[in-house]
């Protein structure tokens, strides 16, 4: 009997070989896992300011990490210390340089640079404080550009309907919270570095000290808790251009004590998340727009937060629910609020714990990167002249008019 040896088999058939110089012509099925061969790449263009904020910064570094096989991402920045020194400058590079499936402009800095170079597939993340001219960059730019708008908050897509921005090039996609970076056990080593007694009862206010921010309400409200108990502390990161004057201003109301500047005091650059184990409570005092990712990634730690009541961050917090609100630019009032938080253990558990179980629920990095996945295949496929993917009303909200 002859028996058939190795070689004389098909790799894909268990019977022998026609002949040696035939080839196996029956296709090899692909296995979920070797899915992505058949993807096209999508290369994507990061543009944004030098000088952008926390929120700009982080979502751009996760999209760049985490983004999948099926994604090339190339990061510029337009600014003093960035890759162009100005706008014209990026324009001028841009278009120069070899063509991306899309470009994702992040501020208004990049969306006039991605515009005035060659035309390609365009998407723009606009700023949290989103001013008039701003709008009327949009408008200019959409009406000669197919660019798509993707905003962090209900609130922002709802200015720009009411400024004529279309509502299929609406989305909105809110900002993704790293769980692993995130640390709920108090860290008094940390707290000894920042100078900080383990006695001392620490607020750390949210995100970075800008015009905006509201960080001079927060001295001004937990100056007033100090003057009745020396305990009370406030923690600002130390970014932004305003902390200077937050600093000044707790000299200036007297109380060299009660203000500590996080990366002054550890003569390090640090993370917003690393400070959060130093704190007992996180207040966000911004009666403006701002960044509301710091807001998030305290909510994902489980820390008490006292917070001021605008649209933006109604968008994320619940009265007695999730925090404790109080009206906006009234210091006195979340002075109140921080009061009545530290007086109550059990309070500050529910809140805390309501609001950690909806960050899970709502803020999950894996969300936020399978939100923009299927928004970049979107955009990239309508350019390249196919037609374009409907868009699930659960994963990248448009916003109706």
């Amino acid at each position: 009997m002859h028996r058939r040896s190795q070689a004389d088999h098909c790799p894909c058939h268990d019977r022998p070989k026609p002949s040696r110089s035939a080839h196996c012509r029956t296709p090899v099925a692909l296995t979920p896992r070797h899915a992505y061969l058949t993807r096209p790449m999508i290369r994507v263009l990061h543009l944004h300011d030098a000088a952008c904020d926390f929120e700009t910064r982080r979502s751009i570094a996760d999209l760049c990490q985490h983004a999948g096989p099926g994604h090339a991402s190339t990061v510029r920045s337009i600014g003093p210390g960035g890759d162009y020194t100005n706008t014209p400058v990026a324009a001028v590079r841009l278009g120069r340089a070899p063509p991306s499936d899309l470009v994702h402009a992040w501020g208004r800095r990049a969306l006039l640079a991605a515009a005035l170079s060659r035309p390609q597939p365009l998407i723009f993340s606009p700023p949290s404080n989103l001013r008039p001219a701003d709008v009327r960059l949009l408008s200019a730019v959409a009406a000669c550009r197919d660019v798509t708008v993707v905003c962090p908050t209900v609130t922002q897509a709802r200015l720009l309907a009411r400024h004529g921005i279309e509502p299929r090039r609406r989305h909105v996609i809110r900002p993704g919270v790293n769980f692993a970076r995130l640390q709920r056990r108090r860290d008094q080593r940390l707290r000894e570095a920042l100078g900080l007694a383990s006695q001392d009862i620490v607020v750390l206010a949210a995100g970075e000290s800008t015009g905006a921010s509201g960080h001079d309400d927060a001295v001004w409200a937990v100056a007033i808790l100090h003057v009745l108990d020396p305990r009370w502390r406030l923690l600002l990161w130390g970014r932004g251009d305003r902390a200077a004057a937050c600093l000044r201003f707790a000299h200036t109301l007297g109380h060299r004590r009660l203000l500590v500047l996080a990366e002054t005091a550890l003569r390090q650059a640090v993370e917003f998340e690393q400070l959060l184990p130093a704190a007992d409570m996180v207040l966000a005092p911004s009666a403006h727009p701002v960044p509301t990712l710091p807001v998030c990634v305290a909510m994902g730690a489980a820390l008490p937060i006292v917070a001021v009541v605008t649209s933006t961050l109604s968008e994320l917090l619940e009265d007695r629910h999730t925090a404790l609100l109080a009206p906006p630019r009234s210091p006195p009032q979340l002075a109140r609020q921080l009061l009545r938080m530290r007086e109550d253990p059990s309070l500050q558990w529910r809140l805390a714990d309501r609001a950690r179980a909806e960050a899970y629920q709502y803020f999950a990095l894996t969300r936020f990167l399978d939100e923009w996945r299927k928004l970049y295949a979107a955009v990239a496929l309508t350019a390249s002249g196919g037609q374009k993917l409907s868009m699930d009303p659960t994963v990248a909200n448009p916003i109706a008019s």
